[in-house]
């Protein structure tokens, strides 16, 4: 009796380890499936279908295979016009042998025209009511068109992925605006709130970020540039920078490099009689890791305080100069200023939100800076 119950176990594990073992009851091949990557939104000349939409597909295909990409390709691009986005990506269908998947889709890039046409939250509709795709994909704004960039012949790289790992630099250099998420434009565009996205450029099979593009929070649409400079300004204002370069000069026009370490920024409002002010205080340490001038007394405590001065200089004037465009030219909030007057003006800010890039377009600022020099290098002159 013992040992049929025994036999009885036994036969059971092995059919719980078979269907253990067994995969799943839907599993597909990865060959047989079209894996999408990127995708470029576009204005088409036709206005019976104003969108042009490009999707750019993965590789699934090993070398000597049926179906591996054109010209040795590690990816494959479609471009297709319609009325909607939804219309365009059923009727690649019509086009590839395999079910398209968006659940891998890594980076959007919109025509700067387009998003000025266009209002952001109805180019991004299709891909935030879609159950699959994700909210994590890259997007950005380019002034040339978008399927250009996609089409970037970069040798063993695929474009979307290749640009959504540039922003891994942003530990190296302040010009490159913070990378921003699908979801991250739902909120923005949700609260009205004003943000920048990062600009990228094509130049002959290099792929750049170049500045960034203004995105007004009431109209939903791009207004403006901002340059690689004015980006700058605006990492120092914000503190969304991690560290970077500072190139200024002395009175004789020399070149001098100063490496930030790390810095500190903080923004105090004041709110007074209906007037509204900002108070910039920045800290930061670094080192001097270029110096032009060949001055003999580059390590006189007199020469370094020197420096110091003119650096604080140039990053109050990179911000100055960020916000006269952002202020006068743009009307439009993207450093943030309205969550540190929220925290300290809640009940003033409910009042104001609605409009808060009016009141932030009239606002004073004042700065105060302090850059220090924790070493000037191992070089002797």
């Amino acid at each position: 009796m013992k040992q049929n119950r025994k036999m009885v176990r036994n036969f059971c594990l092995c059919i719980v380890s078979l269907l253990c073992v067994s995969g799943c009851w839907d599993s597909s091949d990865i060959e047989d499936m079209s894996f999408v990557i990127g995708f470029g939104i576009d204005s088409s000349e036709n206005d019976q279908t104003p969108i042009k939409h490009t999707t750019q597909i993965a590789s699934t295909k090993k070398k000597g295979e049926q179906g591996v990409m054109p010209q040795g390709k590690l990816y494959q691009d479609l471009t297709l016009e319609g009325k909607s986005i939804q219309d365009i990506l059923r009727s690649i269908s019509l086009q590839l042998p395999y079910p398209v998947y968006t659940d891998h889709l890594e980076t959007i890039i919109i025509n700067s025209e387009t998003a000025s046409k266009y209002d952001l939250s109805i180019l991004l509709d299709q891909i935030l009511r879609d159950n699959v795709t994700r909210l994590s994909p890259l997007v950005v704004l380019s002034k040339q068109q978008a399927s250009d960039i996609l089409d970037t012949n970069i040798e063993g790289e695929i474009p979307s992925s290749y640009l959504s790992s540039i922003f891994e630099n942003k530990t190296t250099t302040l010009k490159i605006a913070p990378s921003v998420r699908v979801g991250e434009v739902s909120a923005n565009l949700s609260s009205q709130a004003s943000f920048m996205l990062p600009n990228v450029v094509k130049q002959q099979n290099v792929i750049k970020v170049d500045g960034a593009g203004v995105i007004k929070g009431k109209q939903k649409k791009f207004v403006g540039f901002l340059t690689d400079k004015e980006v700058e300004g605006v990492n120092w204002l914000s503190e969304e920078g991690k560290a970077g370069l500072l190139e200024f000069h002395d009175e004789e026009d020399n070149t001098i490099v100063y490496e930030v370490q790390h810095y500190k920024t903080k923004i105090k409002p004041r709110f007074k009689k209906g007037r509204l002010s900002f108070y910039v205080q920045i800290k930061a340490e670094g080192w001097i890791t270029e110096d032009w001038s060949r001055s003999a007394h580059n390590l006189a405590e007199r020469y370094v305080q020197h420096l110091e001065h003119l650096a604080a200089k140039e990053v109050e004037r990179l911000m100055k100069g960020t916000m006269k465009k952002l202020q006068r030219d743009y009307e439009a909030d993207v450093v943030g200023f309205s969550e540190s007057f929220r925290i300290h003006y809640p009940r003033d800010f409910e009042k104001m939100k609605k409009d808060w890039d009016d009141y932030f377009a009239d606002a004073d600022l004042n700065y105060d800076v302090c850059i220090k020099i924790i070493n000037t290098g191992d070089v002797v002159k």
